[in-house]
């Protein structure tokens, strides 16, 4: 059977994470943006507001580089990635894409957008500190807009009204649909 890799793709806030924990009870492992981020994140003195560091921003990128290398040998699993993707980030989303397609999975490209009231709500809650997220609204790019993405998979979602749950839920049905089409 084919894998997929499951590309969720979302401002800070949005719940990436948390949707993609529940995808993961259906046989994917998670591969979080802050995953990667978080070995040198916990490193650095973040106070949820301080821009961080391009040094940090390199070792991250490191980290990452061997993060993709890994899964593009282990090519007998399903995975869910998270990350936040501006316009500026298509060499990322582009990268994502090739190691599908070098694994041979099937590519599901998922943008998760929020109503900007919502947005805030959940941006400034104290537990994303705990995980070395951003809990500042300047840096949540609430007025940035994500990637331009065209791809024949493509789900757009808006959470604003939806649990976790059922957005992993809308996410699988979404999923197993294209796999249907694609037998």
């Amino acid at each position: 059977m084919q894998t997929v890799m499951i590309y969720l793709i979302g401002l800070g806030g949005v719940g990436k994470y948390t949707i993609a924990q529940h995808i993961a009870h259906h046989g994917y492992k998670v591969i979080d943006n802050h995953l990667i981020n978080n070995p040198i994140l916990s490193l650095i003195d973040l106070d949820g507001t301080t821009p961080i560091s391009p040094t940090a921003w390199f070792a991250i990128s490191r980290i990452r580089r061997a993060v993709f290398d890994f899964i593009m040998l282990d090519y007998e699993k399903n995975y869910v990635l998270t990350n936040e993707l501006l316009e500026t980030d298509s060499g990322l989303y582009e990268r994502v894409m090739e190691i599908a397609d070098a694994r041979e999975s099937l590519f599901v490209p998922v943008k998760l957008t929020i109503v900007k009231a919502e947005h805030i709500k959940r941006v400034t809650s104290p537990g994303r500190a705990e995980r070395f997220k951003s809990t500042s609204t300047e840096d949540a790019r609430l007025d940035q807009q994500l990637i331009s993405i065209s791809h024949p998979h493509l789900l757009e979602l808006d959470v604003t009204n939806l649990t976790a749950q059922e957005a992993a839920e809308k996410i699988l049905t979404h999923t197993e649909k294209i796999q249907k089409l694609n037998k």
